[in-house]
């Protein structure tokens, strides 16, 4: 179960309205299709920031059908052998601890499945999962996902990692959250004792912009860093939100300097109602390239989730076949093709 905290750290549906410029019906039907929650210090952020405020403001946009949208866009779902588990790869899965965030990003890439549908995995689930893990022993590392893995309480956080310590073949874990990003309260002196004991653990938040990196951030990663947690960042390219090479370079920069190392920088994927959040393939290269140019630090692989399931690939090294037609070849010889749903 989710951790419950109180309900004054986050805004009220009227000041969200209010901070963020949108009218009640707006924020009704964009609700409807995908939960709106703000964090207070987060929303008070936004009123600084056009870039936070765009990441998780209710836009009528959301309503509308996109040709390029896709129910699935990475087959999140087609790759679930037992429920709750998506596996890409031989060596590792990722785990759908929960279906809650403190902060429900608007270009999230599994907006498109229901909540009341998903829920939230039971012990019953939670112990197909681990047959299954055990039945695999050539699954190395356990990726917690969701929702966010730490929207759970500490104890159930401390169970789920706990029942993974106890699968020789799992060697490793890794958890991403945005939760040090936007609600950097939940961290505490016991939940990051929970994440240092067991088996090696990494942390990935999702910085998407400069902006987002405040002293209260730092506080809650050296928390981490200081248990011996190793953090990294992977960050979205979002039209409207850091879609400039100016911005990409600052974001990391700033990471590099709080010794979060670089871990992947997505091409936005195509989930119905986040259309206004794409930039085209070209137009993501250009800025990479002219990343590479400029930064003084090292830089993320610029990635994109194939459609198809096989997972991320450089996005620089799929060939052209066509003005928004892509094909990629796997290193065991297999094409992947791709239609650029960018504007």
């Amino acid at each position: 179960m989710p951790a419950p905290p109180t309900q004054s750290v986050f805004a009220p549906r009227a000041e969200v309205c209010t901070a963020l410029n949108v009218d009640s019906q707006t924020f009704a039907q964009a609700h409807a299709r995908f939960p709106v929650l703000w964090p207070q210090a987060y929303l008070d952020a936004a009123l600084g920031s056009s870039a936070i405020a765009a990441m998780g403001k209710p836009d009528m946009r959301e309503t509308l059908v996109n040709p390029a949208d896709l129910a699935d866009p990475v087959s999140d779902l087609a790759l679930r052998p037992v429920p709750f588990l998506v596996r890409k790869h031989i060596d590792r899965v990722i785990l759908l601890t929960t279906k809650s965030c403190h902060f429900y990003c608007r270009f999230c890439f599994r907006r498109a499945e229901s909540h009341r549908q998903a829920g939230n995995p039971s012990r019953t689930d939670w112990a197909l999962i681990f047959d299954y893990l055990r039945a695999n022993p050539e699954i190395r590392e356990a990726i917690l996902s969701g929702g966010d893995p730490l929207t759970l309480s500490n104890q159930n956080l401390a169970w789920i990692l706990e029942q993974l310590d106890q699968i020789p073949s799992i060697q490793k874990v890794r958890i991403h959250s945005r939760a040090p990003v936007h609600f950097p309260q939940r961290v505490d002196a016991e939940l990051v004792s929970v994440c240092a004991q067991g088996k090696p653990l990494r942390l990935v938040c999702h910085f998407n912009h400069l902006d987002e990196c405040q002293n209260e951030n730092l506080r809650v990663i050296q928390m981490f860093q200081t248990a011996g947690i190793s953090v990294g960042n992977q960050a979205v390219l979002l039209a409207g939100v850091n879609d400039s090479p100016a911005d990409q370079v600052a974001l990391w920069s700033r990471l590099w300097d709080w010794q979060i190392w670089p871990h992947y920088l997505h091409h936005p994927d195509r989930a119905p109602g986040n259309a206004h959040f794409r930039v085209s393939i070209q137009k993501g290269l250009d800025i990479y390239g002219q990343m590479q140019k400029s930064a003084q630090v090292p830089l993320p692989s610029y990635v994109l989730d194939l459609p198809d399931g096989s997972g991320k690939i450089p996005v620089a090294e799929m060939d052209q076949l066509s003005n928004c037609a892509y094909q990629y070849r796997h290193p065991d010889g297999r094409i992947s093709t791709y239609q650029d749903g960018g504007v």
